[in-house]
């Protein structure tokens, strides 16, 4: 493992440690355990075909969503309320409410994750 990736590793330890609870922990957590050693992979992965794909195998089933959307409620509505701010109209959720803001939570999570790692390092 590279000098970098090992950084990368330590920083979502940290997050995990710092912050949990959070859906920032549960992004960093998901990256640690990708079947990869390059957490770079696991981002670009995720960025790209977003959790729709299965990758994130704790939002799968219509029951974890909904848990996890119970869970992180006060955190998805400012999450919510930033990106439309940033936009400057709502956003338009298809499909089952609570498993559509999950996914969207996470992914956007992951987003600016990935923006902040890649300044780390």
């Amino acid at each position: 493992m590279s000098a970098e990736q090992s950084i990368l590793r330590e920083k979502l330890e940290d997050i995990i440690e710092n912050e949990p609870n959070t859906i920032k922990a549960c992004v960093a957590q998901e990256a640690l355990d990708y079947d990869c050693e390059d957490v770079e992979t696991f981002f670009s992965d995720l960025l790209q075909y977003g959790c729709v794909s299965g990758m994130i195998s704790s939002l799968i089933y219509y029951v974890d969503t909904h848990k996890f959307f119970d869970d992180h409620y006060d955190e998805i509505e400012e999450l919510r309320y930033e990106f439309e701010d940033m936009l400057g109209e709502p956003v338009k959720p298809n499909g089952d409410l609570k498993n559509w803001f999950a996914w969207f939570a996470f992914e956007e999570t992951a987003r600016k994750l990935a923006d902040d790692l890649m300044d780390w390092s």
